[in-house]
């Protein structure tokens, strides 16, 4: 309508009169149907037999009928955006005035009005208890006690109540929303119209103006804006603008910006953000940075697999000093096995007390280790009250009968003919087979 001054009134069902400058116009309204209720704005509403229809205030023409029935109907200030709210859902639509205007001129104007002249945008499934327009963003209370706002198609949460709120109003000048419930306690939220306008640019793709709102938004608000822009696909600038640590780690990772990731793992320095950098280095083939990322980590498991498949000796020796510190004795036993450091092997049994295990083990690889953990194992045994046992067990050397190519094995050994790394001629030493059947009848 023109002028605040311009207003509709139902004189009957049938009948709804409209008034400009409190003088009424001539004519009426042909509503055509029973009114039930009227809604102002931007065009005339007027709700009855199962939908609402919008007239032309200057003309009285029918602009368009659509099929629901609205309990209010909410305009924006500019005229565009309309939100009809329903009974437990709300539509938002944009009117095109000259879309209106084309179709009369050209006489297209159907039984429902016109088709083009309005566009739906989206529809949510939430009952609006009270709504308002700020510029193209359309705030909300639910019935679910909850402050929400639209952006285009996208809602977000502003608040949670106990109690059921109303819309009083926003007032630019604070930056915020007032409510109040049924007994006027008035209550306000903080929300920033910089913060709106900006995402309104975001939806509609214009994004040089955006650019230019940018610096405006509020230092407090541009983790919201970068969670609303990582919402829209937009990464790149996301990354650009989020301050929250977490969320820069997390896009960093997305877009694959390992430097900005390392800075801030550095920065951090916690285990599972160094092991999250690892891991995506790996995947880029970045095996240095990998390596560094997984030792900050503490993951031993992951370092021996990146080091035993570069065949890094230095790595597997650092490695296995580490993880011996540790206390993770599996991974420094597979890092001296793959270092054919048979001793450090053995040493690790022992010093696990997995002494059967290191008698066999250094029987099999390198039998001068054997005879002092042999005597180490009886010794155990003992002192845990299983001499018998102890007394069954031969001692090479010493026990010939038990061992009598004993001295064959020692020399072998010597020839390197048990060596992991070294076999005889191309095969595994005759001597090996020998060893293990020599350690099932000890075992016996």
């Amino acid at each position: 309508k023109d002028n605040s001054n311009d207003f509709a009134i139902r004189e009957s069902a049938m009948s709804v009169k409209i008034f400009k400058n409190f003088v009424e116009k001539s004519g009426g309204l042909d509503v055509g149907f029973q009114a039930e209720r009227l809604h102002g704005g931007v065009l005339l509403g007027v709700t009855g037999q199962g939908g609402v229809s919008f007239f032309d205030w200057a003309t009285g023409g029918l602009v368009r009928r659509i099929e629901v029935e609205p309990k209010q109907v909410y305009w924006s200030d500019s005229g565009e955006l309309v939100t009809i709210a329903c009974e437990d859902t709300f539509y938002v639509l944009r009117f095109s005035r000259e879309n209106y205007v084309e179709a009369v001129q050209s006489g297209e104007v159907e039984e429902d009005g016109v088709e083009a002249a309005f566009e739906v945008i989206t529809d949510i499934s939430e009952s609006v208890r009270t709504g308002e327009w700020i510029g193209d963003c359309f705030i909300y209370t639910n019935s679910t006690n909850r402050l929400n706002y639209l952006v285009g198609d996208q809602t977000y949460t502003v608040s949670h109540f106990d109690k059921p709120q109303y819309i009083l109003g926003y007032i630019q000048r604070d930056s915020r929303i007032y409510l109040a419930d049924k007994d006027v306690n008035v209550t306000s939220f903080g929300l920033s119209l910089p913060v709106l306008e900006y995402q309104t640019l975001v939806l509609r793709e214009d994004m040089e103006t955006a650019a230019e709102l940018l610096p405006t938004i509020p230092h407090d608000q541009l983790n919201k804006i970068a969670r609303f822009l990582e919402g829209q696909g937009h990464k790149e600038l996301a990354l650009e603008v989020a301050t929250d640590p977490e969320h820069k780690f997390e896009l960093a990772l997305a877009l694959n910006e390992l430097a900005i990731a390392l800075d801030l793992a550095r920065e951090a320095d916690a285990d599972h953000k160094w092991k999250t950098v690892g891991d995506a280095a790996l995947s880029a083939w970045d095996v240095a940075l990998a390596a560094e990322c997984f030792t900050h980590a503490k993951d031993l498991g992951s370092l021996l697999l990146l080091h035993s498949s570069t065949g890094d000796r230095d790595g597997l020796a650092a490695l296995a000093a580490q993880a011996q510190e540790a206390g993770s004795h599996n991974v420094a036993f597979s890092c001296q096995w793959l270092l054919g450091n048979i001793e450090a092997c053995t040493k690790i049994l022992t010093e696990t007390g997995r002494l059967a295990e290191a008698v066999l083990f250094s029987q099999t690889y390198q039998p001068s280790l054997t005879v002092p953990v042999v005597h180490e194992w009886k010794e155990n045994l003992e002192k845990n009250k299983k001499a018998r046992v102890a007394k069954l067990i031969g001692v090479p050397g010493e026990d010939d009968e038990l061992f009598p190519e004993w001295d064959e094995w020692l020399k072998l050994e010597k020839e390197g003919g048990v060596s992991v790394t070294e076999p005889v001629n191309g095969q595994k030493a005759e001597s090996e087979p020998e060893a293990e059947d020599e350690s099932e009848e000890d075992e016996e």
